[in-house]
């Protein structure tokens, strides 16, 4: 993604010279000639969440010592942006902490893809020096869905707390929208999902989350629309972490078409949509 950006950009991409030593620890060494300039920095969150949240953090100190005008890191997927609050007393808080460090260490933009909780987002980032640019990526979605015979399906996200993701792919796919009744126990993360009566029989459905990671809420998403008479059920997210069998687990509760963007690594089977363009946009409006 970032020789991607690099190239809509105009510009020469400058690689980071990294390695990992045999304790773990991770080296850093970044282009030394960055005196008054604006900095991109383009990295992923997803799993080793850890680590490359440290490599993060490891770039920014370095180029702003290096005296960088400006930083503005690209993290498409933000890593501990679901536990958006705290759910029971003593929880970590670790949006707000992941957020709170990127500003302390001198992060000027942050442009980042469907954080989990947009209303968290806004809260936080009227509490730091660091301006949040939260993207989406359903509009490119919905758009290749509706390319590709899913043009009027009706569009759902896994919650109400989701619903935005709905509403936003019904602007592009215009077959109505709806989402699902989602609980989740606290103590345990098992979850159960009621699945109201929805008008999809002989219908097409499109499912749209902002993360995959094990499966398990559009399995049981997917499963219950095909129980209703959905004539044919595609999934959709923009951050494809697909954990373990995730996508076995998809494909098995009758997805026909399974669709996500690059804003994380996986070899995971399905339509791959590059949301490069999205971000070189937003650069581009940063810097006019």
């Amino acid at each position: 993604m970032g020789g991607r950006i690099a190239e809509g950009l105009g510009v020469v991409p400058r690689p980071v010279d990294h390695k990992v030593f045999p304790d773990g620890e991770s080296y850093i060494k970044i282009d030394p000639d960055l005196k008054g300039e604006t900095v991109v920095i383009v990295q992923t969150t997803a799993p080793s969440q850890d680590q490359r949240l440290m490599q993060l953090f490891m770039m920014v100190r370095t180029a702003k010592e290096l005296d960088a005008a400006r930083v503005v890191c690209v993290v498409p997927y933000l890593a501990y942006s679901r536990q958006d609050k705290r759910f029971l007393e003593g929880e970590a808080y670790t949006l707000d902490l992941v957020l709170k460090m990127m500003s302390d260490l001198g992060v000027d933009d942050l442009i980042v893809a469907d954080v989990h909780s947009k209303a968290s987002l806004d809260k936080i980032n009227s509490e730091y020096m660091i301006e949040i640019h939260n993207l989406s990526g359903t509009p490119l979605l919905a758009e290749y869905l509706k390319g590709n015979g899913f043009d009027g399906a009706y569009s759902l996200s896994p919650d109400k707390g989701a619903i935005h993701l709905a509403q936003a792919a019904d602007v592009v796919l215009s077959g109505g929208y709806g989402y699902f009744e989602k609980a989740r126990d606290l103590r345990t993360g098992e979850i159960e999902m009621k699945v109201k009566d929805l008008d999809v029989s002989g219908r097409k459905a499109v499912v749209f989350d902002d993360i995959i990671s094990s499966g398990g809420t559009m399995a049981l998403a997917i499963e219950g629309l095909k129980n209703q008479g959905a004539k044919s059920v595609a999934a959709a997210c923009t951050h494809a972490l697909f954990m373990g069998d995730a996508g076995d687990r998809i494909r098995e509760a009758g997805a026909d078409v399974v669709v996500f963007t690059d804003s994380v690594e996986t070899s995971t089977e399905g339509v791959k949509l590059t949301i490069a363009p999205l971000v070189v946009r937003e650069l581009n409006r940063l810097a006019s």
